[in-house]
């Protein structure tokens, strides 16, 4: 199962959403994002998975033994932010629904901040220097905002 948005920029596909409500107008929300931070290019595969999947994952690629959100990895390594959103991200639903449940969050508002997480950082933001955290933080509530997500990390 997948699902193809495309759009004049280029395309993302969704393998194996765990249902159909997550993916809620994600079509307008990536539009939004496109125009939000002037992507000129936007070629990405968003990829859900099991727990033991991204665990392995995150083991293989961050030596981290451990079950996280969200893995993003950028189709070239750049320096810098840029305008293309080019890679791949994988998103364990099991996790996603278990911290939106801990935290009282709406899972797809849960869903769409960690996309949109994931796809600045395959525009180049970081988030492992304070200077650059508080950058990529910021960015990440103002466009949340602006499709109506509140800030997530209150």
């Amino acid at each position: 199962r997948h699902m193809i948005i495309s759009t004049n920029s280029g395309k993302v596909v969704f393998y194996n959403p765990p249902n159909n409500q997550i993916l809620l107008n994600i079509s307008n929300d990536i539009d939004e994002f496109i125009a939000y931070f002037s992507v000129e290019k936007i070629d990405v595969e968003v990829s859900f998975c099991t727990a033991e999947q991204i665990k392995d994952l995150n083991y293989k690629f961050r030596k981290k033994d451990s079950e996280t959100n969200v893995l993003s990895f950028p189709a070239e390594s750049s320096i810098g932010i840029q305008k293309a959103c080019c890679g791949e991200v994988i998103i364990c639903y099991e996790v996603l629904n278990n911290e939106a449940k801990e935290s009282s969050k709406n899972i797809t508002n849960h869903f769409k901040h960690l996309l949109i997480h994931s796809l600045l950082h395959l525009l180049g933001y970081e988030h492992d220097k304070e200077n650059d955290a508080i950058l990529m933080e910021s960015e990440e509530i103002k466009f949340l905002s602006k499709i109506g997500i509140s800030d997530p990390y209150k």
